[in-house]
C-alpha cells in the first residue's frame, strides 16, 4: 500500500560512503595506482572527475572500481553504470572483458553486464547494471529520441541516464561541433545528481582543466613522473620525423633491417585510397616470408572481423601465439583505438598530434618493449600543396604545428611527458578557440536541447549528436530489382570522396560502354495502406548535384572491385558478377507474454512490488534490482539540490504508481473491459466474463494469437484513452500532497505520457465508475480519495506539463 505523502522532513537514514568500508589498501581484491585511488576517493565523496592519463595506464579500472566496490558493499552510489565510448568496437571489447571479470569477482549478488550499440542492440531499455554503449546511444536516450526505441517510448531511457554513474571515455574522439557540446550540457545539468568520470589520453592539459571548471569537476592530469611509475609505461618508444612521403620501399627497408625476430611493422595512411595503394605496392615488393595485411573501414563485416582476429593474434601481446615470423600491417585511422596490438616499427603520415600519439600507442605498447615511430610528410594534392585530407579547416594548422613540435624531438624517447608537451603545443590554441565557441553557443544549445526534448525531434540528432556526412554505397547490377536497399551490406563513403570520384567513374563507364555508373533511390509509401511495404524508386545520378541529396548509392559492378584482401575500391574495373551480399539478420523476433486480467488494486500492488523488491525477470533470464533502489541515489541528490524534504521523490513515486491508471476507473473504460472479456472468453471457449463489481486494470489478451490480434483491431479503437485522463483526475490530489509546482508538473507529465512520450495532454470526458473511490481507497493510506476529480469534461493539460527548459521540472519527470 502507498504510505502517507507529507511535506514534513524525515530524518535521513545514515548513508554509507564507499570509503567508510574497507579501504583499497586493506582489500586484496584490487591494488590501485595512486591516481586511481584519487579517482576513487573523489567519486566516493560525491564529486566528479575529468581524467587525463596515458594509454595503458588503467583508466578503465579507475573508472569501474568505485562502481564495482559500491555494488558489493551497498555503499551510497548509483546502482547502474553507463560506460559510453565513441566506437562500437570499444563497447564490444569492454563488454566481453567485464562479463568475464564480473563473473569471477564473486559478488554476493549478481550483476548484469550488458551492451547496447547499433550492431548489438541487446539492452534497448538500458536495464542492465553495467552497460557498455556508444555515446550516440546515451545522448539519444537523454534527448528523448532513443535510437533503439520508438518515439512513443522516447522518455523511457532518460531516467536510466539520470540515475546512473556516467563514464565517458576517449573524449578526444568526440566531434567538437556536435557530440562534445551535448555531452558537456548533459553533464552540467546532472552535476551533483549523477556522478561522472570523463577520460582522455590526448587532450591538451589546458582543455582538460577548462572542462573540469565548466563541469564543476576535479581535474586529474598525471604528471610525467606519475605515469613513469606505472609498470605498463616501462618501455622505450622513439619518434622520428621523416622529410619524405610514406612509401612501400621505406617501410620494407626498415622492416628487413630489424635485428630481432619476430618482426612486426605497421604503416598508417590518412585515407583509404592511399592505404590500398601502399598495400598493393608492398605486396609487389616483399619477398617470401613476409605477410602483408590491410585494414580499413571498407571491408564487409565478416572479412574485417577475420582481419582483426588475425591482428590480435599476430600483433598481440603474447608472442607465443604468433604463427608467422615477419608481418606488416597497412591501415588507416581504424587502428587508433580499439585494437590491442603492438609492433617494433610504426610508420604514419602526418596527422594532428592527438591522432599521431594514438597511433604511436600501437608501437612498443607493452612493458619492456622497444620501438620506433616514423612520421612522414604528406603527399601533394593536384595543386602541389600538402594533401591534409581528411584533416581540413583548422586541423591543417594543427598538423603543421605537430610536425614542428615532433621535429624538435626527432629521435628522442617519447614518454607521456613528451606526449603532453607536443599535444599542448599543437592543440592548445585550437582548443582555446573551441572552448570559446562552446561558451558562445551555450545559451543556444540549452534552448536547442530543450526544444528537442519537447518535440522529440529526431532530425536534431545531426546537430546535437553526430553529423555523419557519408553515403551508404552498395554494388548491384540491377538496382530497379531491389526491394529494400538497406537489406544489403554497404560501405560508408564520405560525400567528398564520392564527389571526387564522380568524373573518373563517368569516364570509366564510357570506356567500358556501360550506360549507367551510379543510381540512387527514394522510398515511397503506398498511400492506400500505411501497412504496405515501402516501394523504392531508382534513378540515375546524372551530375554531382544529384549526389548532394543521395543518402544511398548503388554503383555498377563493372566500376568497382571488392576482395577480402583489399576491400572495396571505387573507380576500378570490377567483376560484373559480384554484388553486395545481403546483411546477416541480427536479433530475434520479440515475443510478449500474454496479458492476464487483474483488478485496479492488484495492478497497483504488483507495480509497488516491482518498485520495492528485487525480482527475477524470466524474459531476460536475470535478477533485477528494485526500481526504487535504482533511482534512490539520484532522488536524494535532486532533493538536496532543490531543498525538497528527504524522501519526497520516493513517496511521490509510490503515489504515481497508485494514480497512473486512474483514467481506467471511467465508466466507459470499465464497460469496454467487461465487453472484451466476454468476447475473448468466447474465442477461448471459456467463461472469462467479469463480475459486475470487478474494477479492471488489465484484461486477458495474447498478442501472439492471430485471432485475438484480429479482435484487438476490431475492439481496440473503441477502448477509451486513459493516460491524460488519469493526470487530470489526479491534479488536485498532487497539489495537496506536494505543494510544489515543479513536482506537480513533473507528476502530471509522468502520468499523461506513461504510454506515449509525445502525448500533449489532451483528455476526454470522464465519469468515474461507482466503485472507483473504494478501489483507490484500497491502495492509498491516509489520503482522501475525495481530492480526486471523479467527473470532468474534455480539455487539455498542455499548459500544466513540464517545461523542458526548467530543470527543476524536467529532471524529476525524467527520473520518475
Amino acid at each position: 500500500m502507498v504510505g502517507r505523502f507529507t511535506g514534513a522532513s524525515r530524518r535521513r537514514r545514515r548513508r554509507t560512503s564507499i570509503s567508510s568500508s574497507v579501504t583499497f589498501l586493506e582489500d586484496d581484491r584490487m591494488k590501485l595506482y595512486p591516481y586511481q585511488k584519487r579517482v576513487y576517493d573523489l567519486l566516493s565523496a560525491g564529486k566528479s572527475v575529468v581524467l587525463q592519463a596515458p594509454t595503458g595506464a588503467g583508466k578503465t579500472a579507475a573508472a569501474l572500481y568505485p562502481f564495482l566496490r559500491a555494488w558489493e558493499h551497498g555503499a551510497d552510489f548509483p546502482r547502474k553504470c553507463i560506460y559510453s565510448v565513441p566506437l562500437r568496437v570499444l563497447a564490444d571489447q569492454f563488454e566481453e572483458a567485464y562479463s568475464r571479470d564480473v563473473a569471477n569477482f564473486g559478488f554476493t549478488r549478481s550483476m548484469a553486464v550488458t551492451i547496447q550499440t547499433g550492431a548489438r542492440p541487446d539492452d534497448r531499455k538500458m536495464e542492465g547494471n553495467l552497460i557498455f554503449t556508444t555515446v550516440d546511444q546515451t545522448l539519444s536516450n537523454f534527448l528523448n529520441i532513443p535510437y533503439a526505441l520508438s518515439t512513443g517510448q522516447g522518455n523511457l531511457n532518460a531516467g536510466a541516464v539520470l540515475s546512473a554513474y556516467l563514464v565517458f571515455d576517449e573524449l578526444h574522439l568526440f566531434d567538437p561541433g556536435t557530440m562534445l557540446p551535448t555531452v558537456l550540457h548533459l553533464l552540467r545539468m546532472l552535476r551533483g545528481v549523477a556522478p561522472f568520470l570523463v577520460m582522455t589520453a590526448t587532450l591538451s592539459e589546458e582543455m582538460v582543466r577548462a572542462l573540469a571548471r565548466q563541469l564543476d569537476a576535479e581535474a586529474i592530469v598525471l604528471s610525467a613522473e606519475e605515469a613513469a611509475a606505472i609498470p605498463s609505461q616501462h618501455k622505450i618508444r622513439r619518434v622520428h620525423t621523416v622529410e619524405q612521403e610514406l612509401t612501400a620501399s621505406a617501410v620494407l627497408e626498415n622492416h628487413q633491417g630489424m635485428p630481432s625476430i619476430p618482426r612486426r611493422s605497421i604503416a598508417i595512411c590518412n585515407t583509404v585510397n592511399r592505404a590500398q595503394a601502399l598495400f598493393e605496392d608492398l605486396r609487389e615488393q616483399v619477398g617470401p616470408g613476409i605477410e602483408v595485411r590491410l585494414l580499413h573501414s571498407r571491408f564487409l563485416p565478416g572479412d574485417r572481423a577475420a582481419s582483426e582476429d588475425w591482428l590480435r593474434r599476430e600483433f598481440g601481446k603474447e608472442k607465443s601465439d604468433y604463427t608467422v615470423e615477419s608481418a606488416i600491417l597497412v591501415a588507416t585511422q581504424v587502428v587508433e583505438v580499439g585494437l590491442d596490438i603492438t609492433s617494433q616499427a610504426l610508420h604514419t603520415e602526418l596527422a594532428p598530434a592527438a591522432s599521431v600519439i594514438q597511433r604511436a600507442g600501437r608501437c612498443a605498447r607493452y612493458r619492456g618493449e622497444e620501438g620506433d615511430v616514423y612520421v612522414y610528410r604528406l603527399p601533394p594534392n593536384r595543386h602541389g600543396n600538402p594533401n591534409y585530407a581528411p584533416y581540413l579547416g583548422e586541423q591543417k594548422a594543427i598538423c603543421e604545428k605537430t610536425r614542428e613540435a615532433l621535429a624538435k624531438r626527432s629521435g628522442e624517447s617519447f614518454d607521456f611527458g613528451a606526449e603532453l608537451t607536443v599535444v599542448n603545443t599543437a592543440h592548445g590554441e585550437a582548443d582555446r578557440r573551441m572552448l570559446d565557441r562552446l561558451q558562445a553557443n551555450r545559451h543556444y544549445l540549452v534552448e536547442r536541447i530543450a526544444d528537442t526534448i519537447a518535440a522529440q525531434e529526431r532530425g536534431a540528432a545531426r546537430e546535437l549528436i553526430r553529423d555523419v556526412d557519408s553515403r551508404t554505397v552498395i554494388v548491384h547490377p540491377d538496382p530497379d530489382s531491389i526491394e529494400n536497399p538497406w537489406a544489403y551490406d554497404g560501405f560508408g563513403i564520405y560525400r567528398g570522396t564520392l564527389f571526387g570520384a564522380y568524373e573518373a567513374l563517368e569516364e570509366l563507364a564510357y570506356e567500358l560502354d556501360e550506360d549507367w555508373a551510379l543510381m540512387t533511390a527514394e522510398g515511397v509509401q503506398e498511400e492506400e495502406s500505411s501497412r504496405a511495404p515501402t516501394v523504392w524508386e531508382w534513378w540515375d545520378i546524372a551530375c554531382k548535384e544529384d549526389l548532394k541529396g543521395a543518402l544511398f548509392v548503388a554503383v555498377n559492378p563493372r566500376l568497382a572491385r571488392y576482395s577480402a584482401e583489399t576491400g572495396f575500391q571505387l573507380g576500378v574495373a570490377g567483376d560484373p558478377g559480384w554484388q553486395s551480399p545481403l546483411r546477416e539478420r541480427k536479433g530475434k523476433r520479440r515475443h510478449f507474454a500474454p496479458y492476464q486480467r487483474e483488478t485496479f488494486q492488484e495492478h497497483v500492488t504488483r507495480m509497488l512490488r516491482v518498485y520495492e523488491l528485487s525480482f527475477y525477470d524470466r524474459g531476460a533470464g536475470r535478477q533485477r534490482l528494485a526500481l526504487g533502489e535504482e533511482m534512490a541515489y539520484a532522488a536524494r541528490r535532486l532533493e538536496d539540490r532543490y531543498g525538497w524534504p528527504d524522501g519526497t521523490l520516493d513517496r511521490l513515486a509510490r503515489l504515481l504508481i497508485a494514480l497512473h491508471d486512474l483514467g481506467k476507473l471511467d465508466e466507459r473504460w470499465q464497460a469496454w473491459a467487461h465487453r472484451w472479456q466476454a468476447e475473448v472468453g468466447e474465442l477461448r471457449g471459456a467463461d472469462l466474463a467479469l463480475p459486475e463489481d470487478y474494477v479492471a486494470a488489465h484484461t486477458d489478451y495474447d498478442s501472439q494469437d492471430p485471432v485475438e490480434e484480429t479482435l484487438n483491431r476490431k475492439l481496440g479503437r473503441a477502448r477509451p484513452n486513459h493516460a491524460a485522463e488519469s493526470a487530470q483526475a489526479a491534479e488536485d490530489l498532487l497539489w495537496a500532497c506536494t505543494g510544489e509546482e515543479a513536482l506537480v508538473r513533473a507528476s502530471l507529465t509522468v502520468i499523461a505520457r506513461h504510454h506515449s512520450a509525445g502525448a500533449r495532454g489532451r483528455y476526454g470526458d470522464f465519469r468515474a465508475h461507482l466503485a472507483a473511490p473504494a478501489a483507490l481507497a484500497d491502495v492509498l493510506e491516509a489520503l482522501d480519495p475525495a481530492q480526486v476529480q471523479w467527473r470532468f469534461a474534455e480539455g487539455t493539460l498542455a499548459r500544466k506539463l513540464v517545461r523542458p527548459d526548467r530543470q527543476e521540472e524536467l529532471l524529476p519527470y525524467l527520473l520518475l
